[in-house]
């Protein structure tokens, strides 16, 4: 799994893209989420679906779905259809990172909805390329550790020994920081 940061930027460039895949496809909701069940983004609504659950079952039924193809003979299945009596499901692959998860209901059909999905495919792997593919480089990322570590009183910029250092450590010694406790003291 390739690692991933979302940005507003990000989350709006997908949205611009599900927008008018929901609305043309007329779905309930359409769910992006990665192999690893993490949710990218979604557009439309079901009041009764918890979405981050949602994501986790997806990519989960996908794993399990590729075991099966393999056991069939075949290297995947890249689409997958559950029909229910209200409400329909339908999952596709957009690329090796990324599946599209549809939910529909009788006020369009299932071919409706893959013809409206492949349509739109494109525009999404566009749009996930330049999410997966930013380099450590092009993240910025100013966290400004000083001020967190300091409880805002910063040290000052003439005197960079006044940063806090961690004890030394030794190989396989583990360390954790209680977010909640005050923040060390600023070295004197």
């Amino acid at each position: 799994m390739k690692d991933m940061i979302l940005f507003p930027e990000d989350i709006d460039r997908l949205d611009s893209i599900l927008m008018p895949l929901t609305q043309k496809a007329n779905l309930l909701l359409a769910v992006l989420i990665n192999k690893d069940g993490r949710l990218l983004t979604s557009q439309g609504i079901l009041e009764t679906v918890d979405i981050v659950s949602l994501g986790a079952l997806v990519a989960g039924n996908t794993a399990s779905t590729q075991a099966i193809a393999h056991l069939v003979g075949e290297t995947e299945f890249c689409a997958m259809y559950h029909q229910g009596r209200d409400k329909h499901f339908y999952i596709t692959s957009i690329d090796e990172e990324t599946f599209l998860a549809l939910i529909f209901d009788d006020r369009t059909n299932i071919d409706r909805v893959k013809v409206f999905a492949r349509q739109f495919e494109r525009q999404m792997k566009d749009a996930l390329v330049q999410v997966y593919d930013k380099s450590e480089d092009q993240v910025d990322l100013d966290m400004d550790m000083n001020n967190v570590l300091f409880g805002g009183a910063r040290p000052a910029a003439a005197a960079p020994a006044a940063t806090y250092t961690p004890p030394p450590q030794q190989q396989g010694d583990v360390y954790y920081m209680d977010m909640n406790a005050p923040p060390p003291q600023q070295p004197r």
